[in-house]
């Protein structure tokens, strides 16, 4: 079966990429001082796949409660008390 994605649903892939790379921003290892690696796969919201991976489990701990939150945290930190 072919399926066609329109503009709409690419953009939603590239908000949805967008927001687990701004989720991932400034997260080093403590230990190696490298970033988590992000791969994504597929074209529409329902098939896209995130592959994750770093230097040490302590890393990857970090990047995937950082990807667990449901928005960046530089946009949780601006929001008004």
């Amino acid at each position: 079966m072919f399926v066609v994605f329109t503009d709409s649903d690419r953009m939603r892939v590239e908000r949805f990429k967008q927001s687990t790379r701004e989720k991932l921003r400034g997260v080093r290892c403590p230990e190696h001082h490298q970033p988590p690696r992000l791969h994504f796969h597929g074209e529409s919201l329902q098939e896209i796949t995130i592959s994750l991976s770093g230097c040490c489990a302590r890393l990857m701990q970090l990047a995937n409660a950082r990807v667990a939150l449901s928005e960046p945290v530089e946009t949780q930190m601006r929001k008004p008390a």
